[in-house]
């Protein structure tokens, strides 16, 4: 049992916990170990049985890529990801699927990613649309290879289109004060509270009474976040009020509540949505208080980790792409602080050189 050569080949041969048994043709040694490796993984964490199974699918043959998505979605993206991020891939499947569906897995190449990519682009389809189904299906590939369905992703290199990025409108404090002061009383804490903390507003919404840490004037997000990865943000004297304007109740552990089902908000939306309206920017939106408030860190001097670190990123890259954008105004006054320094600096020097170049000649 393990790896052995049989009549010239590699063979991974492997006996699962139930007494059955699975041999197979390895192209070399390596994949043969690399499988094998997975095997013992899968008995050692307990998931041999759906492991096997998996394995299977590549002994049947042709592997269609809308049979596997089905595969993919159910044992790999309900797992894993949350319901938004597994119900986004699947829309990519659907859209991959009407296209490439009956392909073998084996015969998916770059030539028909970028047949896919015209036809999309000729659909009307934005690059950041494409770019996602292009990052499902390179992923599905890459899982079908380690279940050793296929012996290699054969669009790991596949590049995406190139995005252009579209600013949105800079607001200013006063436009923002003014939305959430036009927001109804009962609704007005939460959007403070994103304001003041720059949190997305799922965590603000599922947000609970021991998540507050008083004392020390922290947040602590645990529950709902993007990357499932706790992160801390400081508490504002603002943020405090609006955690204190409505009063604990028995049987709700949320922070921010619907005052007629006591319990939290579903979403909340309406409220704010009839707030912009009044005041004139239907274009607001809630995620545009989470842009200003890292906006606002940046040109105060924050160093960009640290936003980071506060926002919940995975990389200070996403920090500085989609949310610390520097105003030009607040750009350009820098540069000319910098110059006027400088120059500043410059001229105190020449003026000390000149000074001791005319004692020198006395």
């Amino acid at each position: 049992m393990g790896i052995r050569k049989y009549r010239g080949q590699i063979v991974c041969d492997k006996r699962w916990p139930d007494g059955s048994r699975t041999t197979r043709v390895c192209g070399n040694r390596t994949l043969a170990k690399q499988l094998l490796d997975r095997i013992n993984a899968s008995i050692v964490d307990g998931t041999w049985q759906e492991f096997k199974e998996q394995l299977k699918l590549r002994d049947r043959g042709t592997v269609m890529l809308k049979d596997f998505s089905k595969t993919y979605i159910e044992e790999y993206a309900k797992v894993r990801n949350k319901k938004k991020s597994w119900l986004r891939k699947q829309t990519s499947l659907n859209a991959l699927n009407s296209y490439m569906g009956t392909l073998d897995l084996t015969a998916i190449s770059p030539a028909y990613l970028h047949n896919y990519v015209r036809k999309r682009k000729q659909g009307g389809l934005a690059e950041g649309t494409i770019n996602k189904d292009l990052n499902t299906i390179r992923h599905l590939l890459s899982y079908a290879e380690e279940c050793g369905v296929i012996e290699s992703n054969p669009i790991t290199q596949f590049k995406n289109l190139r995005e252009n990025q579209k600013e949105r409108p800079r607001f200013t404090d006063e436009q923002v004060d003014a939305v959430i002061n036009a927001v109804r009383p009962d609704c007005r804490p939460l959007y403070i509270f994103i304001r003041e903390t720059g949190c997305r507003r799922e965590e603000a919404l599922s947000l609970q009474h021991w998540q507050i840490q008083k004392e020390s004037e922290m947040v602590v997000f645990t529950e709902d976040t993007k990357s499932r990865k706790y992160r801390y943000a400081p508490l504002t004297e603002a943020a405090l009020e609006a955690v204190n304007v409505l009063q604990s109740i028995d049987g709700c552990p949320y922070v921010f509540y619907n005052l007629k089902s006591k319990d939290r908000w579903h979403d909340c939306r309406k409220a704010w949505e009839q707030a912009r309206e009044k005041v004139g920017l239907p274009q607001m939106q809630v995620k545009d208080l989470r842009r200003h408030y890292a906006i606002n860190l940046a040109e105060d001097g924050a160093n960009m980790h640290d936003i980071q670190s506060v926002l919940g990123h995975a990389s200070v890259t996403t920090t500085e792409k989609h949310y610390a954008h520097f105003s030009p105004e607040h750009s350009a006054k820098k540069i000319l602080k910098v110059l006027e320094g400088g120059k500043a600096e410059t001229k105190r020097k020449h003026c000390e050189h000149g000074s001791t170049s005319i004692k020198a000649v006395k």
